[in-house]
């Protein structure tokens, strides 16, 4: 019990001395010289978003897209994720290796 104890003990002191990446050296100058965000009301942003509706246009679009996308999804789901020639060579290396 001791022992395991120590263990976690040297783990959680040794976890302490990770190196963690810059993250300061990831913020452009220019996003560093940026001003502040406005703040605004939160009722002035929920009134924009009730005002923001989709038109029936909108709506039939978005149906059309999504028709669409159902199509693409079929025709890559019918495709062969890896060709037969490198099926055959996979299966023949399993084989070799016992598998």
């Amino acid at each position: 019990m001791r022992i395991l104890l120590l263990t976690l003990a040297a783990g959680a002191v040794l976890a302490g001395c990770a190196q963690f990446p810059e993250l300061d050296a990831a913020v452009s100058a220019r996003a560093k010289a940026a001003d502040y965000p406005s703040l605004v009301p939160a009722d002035d942003i929920l009134a924009k978003r009730r005002e923001a509706r989709l038109s029936p246009e909108d709506g039939a679009a978005l149906l059309e897209r999504a028709e669409r996308l159902r199509q693409r999804g079929a025709i890559l789901r019918a495709l062969p994720v890896i060709d037969e020639e490198t099926r055959r060579r996979i299966s023949a290396r399993l084989s070799s290796l016992g598998g």
